[in-house]
């Protein structure tokens, strides 16, 4: 048994959720599963948990700069459509005054 699985409180877990209103043997069977999980993984130190996170602000940064620049882009799409549309609604405005009488 590991160190992490000797910390984990299997009857503290079922009764903290029965009093959240789980059934006892629903409680007992998630308490169970959370120890065999604590139980197999290894120990993260706190630079690889601070690596890991690093790795992860910098693909959301990425992901955000990606979806601002495809925002951009499809604004300035928009805008020319809607330049387009001006200019095409303004020629048939000029068209109809000149073959009113």
């Amino acid at each position: 048994m590991s160190p992490m699985a000797a910390l984990f409180d299997t009857l503290a877990a079922s009764e903290a959720l029965e009093a959240a209103g789980m059934n006892r043997r629903l409680a007992r069977a998630c308490a169970a599963q959370m120890q065999a999980a604590a139980s197999t993984g290894e120990a993260v130190t706190r630079p690889e948990l601070e690596a890991a996170l690093a790795a992860l602000k910098g693909e959301l940064v990425d992901r955000i700069a990606e979806s601002e620049r495809r925002l951009a882009s499809d604004v300035r799409a928009l805008l020319w459509r809607l330049f387009g549309g001006i200019v095409g609604l303004a020629g048939l405005v000029v068209a109809a005054l000149k073959l009113l009488p």
